[in-house]
């Protein structure tokens, strides 16, 4: 049984040109303890998506659509809904940790104000916070420091222990390797994955790197301009991708081994605030035929908990 349910999200926003449709039919399912990866190009509705979730975007934006916790759709009654399941049921990693972190409140502070936000005591969230801390691999001695005088990574662990101040089920880590070196980056990695296996916590991750993915996630879901394109095990997005978008993702991504060449996308991904008229990705793929021109590709289950939105999908599969 899924733990989160996404249906059919779709989310827009006014702008001069006329309305931005930034998510367009979102659907995923989350288990309890399901590590998730959201994946894709910068402005394919990837963060938009988790604002959604967390009901953190502006009053009209999302336009229709459900996000189901325990089968209870916490949207639906706006924010006197959300509110009681924001930081207790689900958290959020925001990107940029220095942007995340008040700046001139201790880190401490910042974890207390949670715990006592949802009718915890003082002296529980000063408890808390040392534990948290400890939990998330700094010392206690850091509850006392402002954000600007710990280092990049030392502040993604003080994000992270923040967002688990209320013991969440479900986290949602929107880019948390952002601006850190790679050395940083495995190790923000690795406590996200240590974090779910300890606590049974399910996660959602957005990023770019697909390089990353494997070494968190079990499952990917692909997005481009705001849709779901394809969803798969890490290892058959990586190794075996279905379609054309993926394809070109995986080689833009660096192969350390050598083995294949680094390819660049060509072109970009189309405007949101234009009417899309077939297969969005068309425009840029070099696999597409005369269907793609004017029939959008429908998301079609291939079993074995893998989907794809091509028309060439059973022959690229």
């Amino acid at each position: 049984m899924s733990l989160l349910s996404v249906r059919d999200l779709e989310v827009g926003f006014d702008a001069p040109a006329g309305e931005v449709r930034a998510v367009r039919s979102v659907s995923f399912d989350l288990a309890p303890g399901e590590r998730v990866a959201l994946v894709g190009e910068s402005g394919c509705g990837k963060t938009t998506t988790m604002l959604a979730m967390m009901g953190l975007l502006p009053a009209g934006a999302v336009v229709s659509g459900q996000v189901l916790l325990d089968g209870r759709d916490i949207l639906a009654g706006g924010e006197s809904s959300m509110r009681p399941h924001r930081w207790t049921d689900i958290a959020m990693v925001f990107q940029g940790a220095m942007n995340a972190l008040n700046p001139v409140r201790r880190v401490g502070a910042q974890i207390v104000e949670a715990v006592r936000i949802h009718g915890g005591s003082r002296r529980d969230g000063r408890s808390r916070t040392r534990e948290l801390l400890e939990l998330v691999g700094l010392p206690a001695d850091f509850a006392a420091r402002y954000p600007h005088e710990l280092s990049g990574g030392q502040r993604q662990r003080a994000v992270i222990a923040l967002a688990l101040a209320c013991e969440p089920r479900v986290l949602l880590a929107d880019e948390p390797t952002t601006a850190l070196d790679v050395i940083v980056q495995d190790q923000i990695v690795t406590l996200l994955r240590e974090l779910s296996d300890t606590l049974g916590l399910a996660v959602v991750m957005v990023t770019h790197d697909l390089a990353l993915v494997p070494h968190l996630c079990e499952r990917a879901a692909v997005m481009y301009a705001g849709s779901i394109v394809e969803t798969a095990a890490c290892a058959d997005i990586v190794q075996r991708p279905a379609h054309p978008y993926t394809r070109r993702l995986v080689d833009a991504t660096p192969d350390l081994a050598g083995l294949r060449p680094l390819s660049s996308i060509p072109g970009v991904p189309p405007r949101l605030d234009q009417v899309l008229s077939g297969c969005p990705f068309q425009p840029r793929c070099t696999d597409a035929v005369e269907s793609c021109e004017t029939t959008a590709p429908p998301l079609l289950d291939l079993g074995a908990g893998r989907s794809c939105a091509c028309h060439l999908t059973e022959v690229v599969a």
